[in-house]
């Protein structure tokens, strides 16, 4: 009995360190040549962190364009600029993209288009230094990005996301973000 309350106690102790997600919605465009953006303040570290993830669902025409922007802003105005993204990864008219901040080189890979895509992005932390070890990315259960350097995709400093929409057709997007513990601790006697 006391096996089976320490393993219960462990499960939700471990399951109370993730953080709630986030799930900004974009605010609708005006016109048909503008932006919508919105910046979400987050927290990409904390003890005992072992993942990080987040997953981007949008309608993929081959004029939407929908980005993540990871960073830290470091002028604390509330609004990731573009000199302060680390990481930006979307859809952008007809491929999936990924680079290592806004001016960096650009891996990019189409998989299709059609009313709407999900990629899924995961980047495994080492517990104790929460230095990224590996990244799996895959769209609809498909994987892209292979080979990508995990280094490039994940700063404890992070503290802002921006998400934008930009394009002719609505882009219908939904995101989650989480930054969740790696490790169960099970104590046996």
């Amino acid at each position: 009995m006391k096996r089976q309350l320490l393993i219960v106690v462990c499960v939700a102790t471990s399951s109370a360190l993730a953080l709630p997600p986030g799930r900004p919605v974009l605010p609708s465009v005006e016109h048909v040549d503008t932006e919508a953006t919105t910046n979400v303040p987050f927290t990409a570290w904390q003890e005992h962190v072992g993942k990080f993830k987040f997953s981007l669902t949008c309608r993929t025409t081959a004029t939407n364009n929908v980005q993540f922007a990871f960073g830290r802003d470091a002028d604390d105005d509330g609004a990731l600029a573009l000199e302060e993204s680390d990481f930006v990864v979307g859809w952008d008219c007809g491929k999936w993209f990924v680079q290592g901040g806004y001016d960096a080189e650009r891996i990019e890979t189409a998989v299709g288009t059609g009313d709407g895509q999900a990629l899924a992005w995961t980047v495994r932390l080492s517990p104790d230094t929460a230095t990224p070890v590996s990244v799996t990315a895959a769209v609809d259960g498909t994987p892209v990005f292979g080979g990508v350097d995990a280094r490039m995709f994940y700063r404890k400093n992070w503290n802002m996301f921006r998400l934008t929409g930009r394009g002719l057709a609505d882009s219908a997007e939904s995101t989650v973000v989480q930054i969740l513990p790696d490790s169960l601790t099970i104590l046996m006697r």
